[in-house]
Order: structure tokens, then C-alpha cells, then sequence
């Protein structure tokens, strides 16, 4: 059984805390509203829609219904991050955890307005397939988060951008996982290391 984790940074330095189990349903209670699979009419419908439980390998891409329009997200890196810079900015609280870099690829495939938006919630993933089991708001130098450009808003309309996440020193990350939207809570979408 994995302990849980909390660490609050003081300040507007950002936040760790604890969430959930390790039976999987860490991001049920944190996710969005759920995503409906219908689209405004302005709205390109693109094919390939990703699968409940759809499995794919780091750098493949997966089309899903996000906010009001679709979204394809290609997780290109789970990197195990700078443990020496996780805790300069979280402080004594870090010990015992790991930080991971989860570097994404979004790209606007509806040509629905998605500027200035939380990019969608892509979280390190253990062994189990079930989350980490922490929640960070903030960011570190290596692996900054940041909202969607302003130029968002067309099919084809690409951006990077990393997310920041950490488990307990002793747990394997394996991939990531994407479980927002009514479609993947019970069965994310996963990409494998």
C-alpha cells in the first residue's frame, strides 16, 4: 500500500497535495465537468475518436472531446525530473517523492475557440495503471505548465507545454494517463513508457 503525500508550498510558490487511493479513482474527484461527445455545430468532428481504455505508445496521438470542441493529445515524455530543484521549490515536504515531466503535443483538431485554457489534466501513471496519488499546482523551470495560446482557436493550431507531477520515491511510474470527460474516468487513456 502506497502512503500518501501532502505537501502546500507557502505562498504563491504552488501545491502538493495528497488525493485519492491507489485503487485508480485518484482523478475522478478533480476532473472537469464531464466532456460531452457532442459538438457545437462550427465544430470539425475528426475521426479516430480514442477509445475508454485506449493504450498507446509514447509519441502516438489521441483524439478527444475537451471543453467545447476536440483536442488530439500525444504525450511525447514521461521524464523522471530534477528531485534537487522539486525540493528547492516544495521544500522539506518533498522528501521521499519523485518528480516526473509529462511533455505534451496539443493540437486543435475541432477549430472551436480553446484559447487561454488549463490544457487538458495528464497525469504520471504507476505500474497498476492507477494515479500517483498527488496533485501539484505549480511548476518548476524544466517543466512549466501554461495555458493554451491565444491562438488556439483554428483546426491544425499546435502548442508544448509540460505537467508537473511526482510520486513516492519507491513507486515505478510506467506512462501517463488521461481520464477527463465523462467517457475516460472509469477507463483513462493511457500511453506507455
Amino acid at each position: 500500500m502506497r502512503i500518501k503525500h501532502a505537501i502546500i508550498a507557502a505562498g504563491t510558490a504552488g501545491c502538493l497535495v495528497a488525493c485519492g487511493s491507489s485503487s485508480g479513482s485518484d482523478d475522478k474527484d478533480r476532473s472537469t465537468p464531464a466532456s460531452t461527445s457532442t459538438a457545437p455545430p462550427s465544430t470539425v468532428v475528426p475521426t479516430g475518436i480514442a477509445a475508454a481504455g485506449a493504450e498507446l505508445k509514447l509519441g502516438q496521438q489521441a483524439v478527444v472531446p475537451w471543453q467545447d470542441g476536440y483536442i488530439g493529445i500525444t504525450v511525447t515524455a514521461v521524464e523522471t525530473g530534477d528531485v534537487a530543484s522539486f525540493r528547492q521549490k516544495f521544500g522539506s515536504n518533498a522528501e521521499g517523492m519523485t518528480p516526473y515531466y509529462i511533455r505534451l503535443t496539443l493540437e486543435n483538431l475541432g477549430g472551436t475557440d480553446l484559447s487561454t485554457k488549463n490544457p487538458p489534466l495528464v497525469r504520471a501513471m504507476l505500474a497498476d495503471g492507477s494515479g500517483t496519488g498527488t496533485f501539484i499546482t505549480g511548476s518548476v523551470d524544466a517543466c512549466s505548465s501554461k495555458l493554451t495560446p491565444k491562438t488556439f482557436t483554428t483546426v491544425g493550431a499546435k502548442f508544448d507545454t509540460c505537467r508537473l507531477d511526482a510520486a513516492a520515491a519507491d513507486d515505478k511510474v510506467t506512462g501517463a494517463s488521461y481520464s477527463e470527460g465523462r467517457d475516460y474516468q472509469d477507463k483513462p487513456v493511457r500511453w506507455l513508457r
